[in-house]
């Protein structure tokens, strides 16, 4: 029995998730052009202006909550509707309730939970298998929407990829890290994931090694080659894909 401790990520580590937002940032395009006609931007420039708002919202307070809107469900919904207000208010338009109303709902399309169990990357239940059948032990350490991300462990489920523990949290510090050690029955811990700054950085910091499985998602557009170049070789392996810790096992010591 091996007793070493896999922390995995969700998003983009275990199902795909940077394309779920694409069609709902495209039809809010076309629906804005559409209501807008020659006042509104190019649509270049309307996608440009979303990931620029939507990142922003990230740390902005939520008026439902009074909290940051993090990763929650209302934060994209809201970010395609502030980009028409943004169109507007430069084009000096009264934006329509009815319009926001509508690019509020395209939003809510990318959390389409159909979407989920046909996104887990392939190779993900076999890995999973092969280290659960090691005496691993394999939990899910995963930020954003509880209700949402519960709905993704629904789907891993579905398809029988199955974890020693569950956690949502709204960011990932070396604390979440330190806890789960708890579950290790030996002095190995790996925190497998698809962002460095998220996903490895504060594993290391908990005395984790790291397995970076590199995606480019939105926030990270462009810097990957900077990112790489970042990461501590000597306590984070690089690989291509979740195969490879099956393939690699052997040099994770």
């Amino acid at each position: 029995m091996s007793g070493k401790l896999f922390v995995f990520d969700l998003d983009d580590t275990l199902i795909d998730n940077v394309h779920d937002y694409a069609q709902p940032i495209l039809d809010a395009a076309g629906l804005i052009v559409e209501e807008l006609g020659s006042k509104a931007p190019h649509v270049t420039k309307i996608i440009n202006l979303e990931q620029e708002i939507d990142s922003r919202r990230v740390k902005e307070t939520n008026p439902k909550t009074g909290k940051q809107f993090l990763y929650s469900m209302d934060r994209f919904p809201g970010s395609l509707a502030e980009v028409y207000k943004h169109i507007c208010a430069s084009a000096k338009i009264i934006p329509k309730a009815t319009v926001m109303a509508k690019l509020f709902s395209i939003g809510l399309m990318a959390f389409d939970e159909e979407r989920y169990i046909k996104n887990i990357k392939p190779g993900t239940k076999e890995v999973i298998d092969f280290l659960n059948e090691q005496g691993d032990m394999v939990v899910l350490l995963t930020k954003g929407d509880r209700g949402v991300q519960a709905k993704k462990v629904v789907a891993l489920q579905e398809a029988n990829i199955m974890f020693l523990r569950v956690d949502v949290v709204d960011s990932k510090t070396s604390l979440e890290f330190r806890i789960m050690t708890s579950l290790a029955l030996s002095p190995e811990w790996y925190s497998v994931g698809n962002s460095y700054e998220s996903d490895i950085v504060p594993a290391l910091e908990a005395g984790y090694k790291g397995i970076f499985i590199p995606v480019e998602t939105w926030d990270v557009i462009g810097k990957m080659d900077e990112i790489i170049s970042k990461v501590d070789k000597e306590k984070c392996l690089v690989f291509e894909n979740i195969m490879e810790i099956k393939e690699r096992y052997e040099e994770l010591v």
